[in-house]
């Protein structure tokens, strides 16, 4: 079991192609990996630092003995893993039923909540962001994904500039109804 300390990281797998799809990212407080009695989801998936980072680990003959002795943390893992499946949930959910464009912002949306800071209407993504990884976030191409961001920033709905995204609050969520 592995938990984030300090910094940001990025889950992701790849296919035989090579091509790379982000699970996630996860940031101080965040958690990963699996033990015999359960897992996080994290199976065959890559991870790398998006900054500097610290991650404690724990090993699994070492971790199961404290869930027996301190069951608080059995709740804790439980409520992480629940979190994790509405996630992925509606996460599937706009995958399946909206357009890019719709993806796009959907996606930028959830970041900035998870990482944003707020400032006279206006969330900035405070994670360094650039189009190809934005793109293998919803499975696009970073050339469409790039098309969709000029669109949007176009309509006053973001700002860009490199690797860096801020986001019309009142704007985005109207578009995203």
């Amino acid at each position: 079991m592995f938990f984030v300390i300090a910094g940001k990281l990025r889950l992701y797998k790849t296919n035989s192609a090579g091509k790379q799809h982000t699970v996630c990212i996860l940031s101080e407080g965040g958690m990963f990996g699996e033990v015999e009695t359960f897992s996080l989801g994290t199976r065959g998936t890559y991870v790398e630092t998006m900054e500097d980072s610290i991650v404690f680990s724990i090993p699994t003959e070492q971790f199961e003995p404290l869930l027996g002795k301190y069951s608080e943390l059995s709740l804790r893992f439980l409520s992480e893993i629940s979190k994790r499946l509405r996630d992925q949930d509606e996460l599937v959910e706009k995958l399946v039923f909206r357009d890019l464009r719709g993806k796009v912002l959907y996606f930028l949306n959830r970041l900035s909540k998870k990482f944003g800071i707020e400032e006279n209407g206006y969330r900035k993504i405070d994670i360094p962001l650039t189009h190809q990884e934005l793109a293998n976030m919803i499975g696009a191409t970073r050339e469409a994904v790039s098309l969709t961001l000029q669109e949007l920033s176009n309509e006053g709905i973001l700002v860009t500039s490199r690797r860096m995204v801020i986001i019309h609050i009142e704007k985005a969520m109207k578009e995203l109804g």
